[in-house]
């Protein structure tokens, strides 16, 4: 059947202002955290210093308002095979498959939104992790939404925080003479 062309430009017009059922990012985060000097550091940055029990990367994902999403999926991929995936090679109840090369961690799941819409996952570096570029993709509901690239370097290649010195303080400020 053969619509007339006035009927498809009525069916484009009509389809172009549907709202969309697909979710809709308006905000994502990538960060990483770790404890140094005492303190504990939580940064907006793409390089992660191999700390394995220290260090972590976190991405955060914010929705539009609209229909939650049914499934999220979240690929991390590394630069070389990682020779121990623990028990996220054997556990089939984590919802976490590993790739036949040992590159590629792939986790699928139902994403639990926030008041505010935000849902979100971290790793934490751990012995036997591998330097080099890393990538995470997050889909949901099949749209892939974002990609995050980050670096993970060893600890001597990464630009550590400024430690915050002590103000030096009057002699007489306390009484202590």
């Amino acid at each position: 059947m053969r619509l007339p062309v006035s009927a498809i430009a009525l069916l484009s017009v009509t389809l172009a202002g549907a709202p969309s059922l697909a979710a809709e990012m308006t905000d994502s985060v990538f960060q990483v955290t770790f404890r140094y000097a005492g303190e504990d550091e939580v940064l907006n940055d793409t390089v992660v210093p191999l700390l394995p029990g220290n260090a972590c990367y976190n991405w955060y994902v914010r929705l539009a308002e609209g229909t939650a999403p049914k499934t999220a999926t979240e690929i991390l991929s590394l630069p070389v095979p990682l020779e121990d995936w623990g028990t996220l090679l054997t556990d089939p109840d984590d919802g976490i498959d590993i790739s036949a090369d040992g590159k590629v961690a792939t986790r699928t799941f139902a994403p639990e939104l926030d008041e505010e819409g935000w849902f979100s996952h971290s790793w934490c570096v751990a012995p036997g992790d591998p330097v080099g570029r890393h990538s995470i993709a997050i889909a949901v509901d099949g749209a892939q939404l974002v990609t995050y690239d980050f670096q993970v370097v060893l600890p001597e290649d990464y630009y550590w925080p400024s430690i915050a010195q002590p103000q030096p303080r009057e002699r007489s400020v306390d009484h202590s003479w």
